[in-house]
């Protein structure tokens, strides 16, 4: 009778990769995210004007938009071509709050002034004006999509006296506003679950006891309270899975429901989760500077005292905006993988 006898190489394969691989209470396997970056860092510098940058998205490394709040419309815009960062001029207001798109030609826009704007691969232009009935305005806070032609917009209409809650969402023909219910609140986050189609998102309650953070839900007919609690918010797509910020704990969106997935407290990390591309490969802020989560710990990549909130992340680079409150100065960290 023979022995089968298994490789010395095979068997130490398995092993190893078994090693490397995490499985967590949810039951899946992810390989941890590296954390061998070169970082580098440009100040954004609007000259003698005021700026405020606010959001960051990009089709590729070569292709990264960051907008922002502006003393003067030209300096809100800026386009990063892999090499460098250059001022996208438009001669007219334009208030940017969001931006969001699928590739180098079709980006939209979202402002506080009740305007969609859609860059086409070779300028910007307005697409359209939207307004509600009763309300002066309406500001577009955040965008999340499943293709080019199903695309969510979050925000608020306001006028003198009151505000509400908005959804609108772009069909590949037109932009509309969602029938929901009239609820006073800023939503200001939005994540899509790939496999219902539900939207989550995040928004702020401002009353005089302070602010109140809040977590809901959207089926397409039902919207629904998630959480809520005094602080803030943030919802984050990490992968095909969606998690929810609130204060000091991270919740996993599952079965309809939020389930506390980590708790930060007292550990320094007060924050959102800024971007990342699994649940164990993700940035947050500590207090520090950058730190990043493998699915075993948190560890500070680099050290930084700027405000660190938004960022936009691909294969093998990141790129977080900050912002330093004393000076006003905007930066661009960018983390390349060695």
């Amino acid at each position: 009778m023979h022995k089968i006898v298994l490789p010395v190489i095979f068997v130490t394969s398995i092993i190893t990769l078994i090693s490397c691989e995490i499985i967590d209470p949810f039951n899946s396997i992810i390989l941890p995210g590296r954390r061998d970056y070169t970082w580098s860092i440009t100040e954004i510098n609007p000259g003698y004007e005021s700026l405020y940058l606010v959001r960051i998205w990009g089709s590729s490394p070569d292709d990264v938009w960051a907008i922002g709040v502006s003393s003067w419309t030209p300096t809100c815009i800026w386009h990063y071509n892999g090499v460098r960062w250059k001022c996208d001029s438009i001669n007219t207001i334009v208030n940017p709050a969001s931006i969001f798109g699928f590739s180098n030609n079709q980006v939209w826009l979202g402002n506080s002034e009740s305007a969609i704007w859609k860059y086409d691969g070779t300028k910007w232009f307005k697409y359209g004006i939207y307004t509600l009935s009763g309300f002066k305005r309406i500001c577009t806070n955040y965008f999340d999509g499943q293709s080019t032609g199903d695309i969510y917009c979050v925000g608020f209409a306001e006028n003198d006296t009151t505000a509400k809650a908005i959804i609108m969402h772009w069909d590949s023909l037109q932009w509309k506003f969602i029938n929901i219910p009239n609820i006073k609140v800023s939503l200001e986050t939005i994540a899509i679950e790939l496999s219902s189609g539900v939207l989550i998102m995040s928004g702020t309650v401002y009353n005089p006891s302070g602010y109140v953070a809040k977590i809901y839900s959207w089926d397409g007919q039902d919207f629904k309270e998630l959480a809520s609690e005094y602080g803030w918010s943030f919802v984050t797509k990490l992968g095909d899975e969606i998690y929810a910020t609130l204060n000091s704990k991270i919740y996993k969106y599952s079965n309809k429901e939020l389930v506390l997935w980590k708790d930060n407290t007292g550990i320094g990390i007060n924050s959102n989760i800024i971007c990342g591309r699994s649940r164990y490969d993700f940035f947050m802020k500590a207090q520090d500077g950058i730190t990043h989560y493998n699915g075993t710990d948190f560890m500070t990549l680099y050290k930084t005292n700027l405000a660190i909130q938004m960022g936009t992340v691909f294969e093998k680079d990141v790129f977080l905006i900050g912002y330093e409150y004393t000076t006003g100065k905007n930066y661009i960290i960018h983390g390349k993988l060695n």
